[in-house]
């Protein structure tokens, strides 16, 4: 089976040969050929030009030999776009010019032609498919709109969840109005990204698991409903991913995505039984693992193919988060190799 087709039929739950495996954060700071680019050019710089994005893009496929590529990239770039001026500071993480926490500030926002001011990621697309092999998958992406809009609302990453949930609830009217704009505004991206050629998207919704059950329906599910029903209107192939989400699945069970992007705290088992077998599953390795020894990766993941009834429907293998930047090459090219053979 052609690594494309593998990838689509496993996001859609039908059967494949074997599970494909990829990483999340695969196309990054573990690998000295990503850490000699970024000696020469600013985070910045490499994402917004093609032909550097396109390199760090595809280096895991002949360095790893993951079974799909994902794009390099960031969430925020769509904040630049929008006219908040990102920043990657060496050793702080992403900072805006001024932060979203108000109606003036929402105003300020430039929501028109976001797909041309972003068109750098679409020549990415195309010149992937140009280094790649034929009909192997890239995946596309974009935050989902409760985490974006964090982000906005803090100004960098620290992120204060008591502050944003407080704005979210003493001005509601005003934090509506932010999320409709992301939603439209992630919505045209990820469509424009699947018409450049990626096979699947992901929609990294990663702190919506910082809310109660109770907020996530309020706050975050039917801004990301919207983007998935668009995503399914398009026939675009979806992968829903939130951190430490099991206790919100009641809401996200309503969530129209093709597949579930999950972490380590909770087994693979358990979330096909308490979505009902509903969604196809990624995941969800801890990447802590991979920090260690051969012989204990070989044997945690020989638990999670435990876990997995029918690896060969509806099971994508990945990490349960990114790949951290000290992890050791030889340790990932391993769980990659292992993780073919095991399912």
């Amino acid at each position: 089976m052609k690594a494309k087709e593998r990838l689509i039929n496993a996001c859609l739950n039908k059967t494949v040969d074997r599970p494909p495996v990829w990483v999340m954060r695969q196309a990054g700071r573990y690998l000295p050929e990503y850490r000699s680019l970024k000696a020469k050019h600013s985070t910045k710089h490499m994402m917004t030009t093609p032909s550097i994005a396109a390199e760090i893009t595809t280096q895991p496929v002949s360095i790893l030999g993951v079974d799909a590529a994902i794009l390099y990239s960031d969430i925020l770039m769509i904040c630049d776009a929008m006219g908040l001026g990102l920043h990657f500071i060496t050793g702080e993480g992403p900072q805006f010019d001024f932060c979203v926490r108000d109606c003036d500030a929402v105003n300020r926002l430039h929501t028109d032609n976001i797909n041309e001011k972003l068109s750098f990621v679409f020549e990415t697309i195309k010149l992937c498919h140009k280094k790649l092999p034929k009909d192997f998958p890239i995946i596309g992406f974009a935050g989902g709109p409760f985490t974006v809009a964090a982000y906005m609302f803090s100004g960098n990453h620290q992120l204060n969840f008591s502050a944003i949930k407080n704005f979210a609830w003493t001005q509601p009217k005003v934090y509506e109005q932010l999320l409709d704009i992301i939603t439209q505004l992630t919505i045209d991206y990820l469509l424009a990204q699947s018409r450049a050629g990626v096979a699947v998207v992901q929609v990294f919704d990663t702190w919506a698991g910082q809310l109660s059950c109770d907020d996530y329906a309020l706050l975050a599910k039917p801004f990301s409903q919207r983007v998935f029903r668009a995503l399914q209107e398009a026939y675009v192939p979806s992968i829903h991913y939130v951190l430490n989400g099991f206790h919100l699945l009641p809401e996200m069970i309503h969530v129209p995505s093709d597949a579930l992007g999950i972490d380590w705290r909770t087994g693979i088992d358990v979330w096909k039984k308490h979505s009902h077998e509903k969604f196809a599953i990624q995941g969800n390795f801890d990447p802590d693992v991979l920090l260690t020894t051969p012989a204990l990766i070989e044997e945690r993941l020989q638990k999670m193919a435990d876990s997995v009834k029918n690896p060969r429907k509806g099971f994508i293998v990945n990490l349960g988060h990114g790949v951290k930047p000290e992890t050791p090459v030889r340790n990932m090219r391993f769980f990659v190799e292992k993780a073919k053979t095991f399912f």
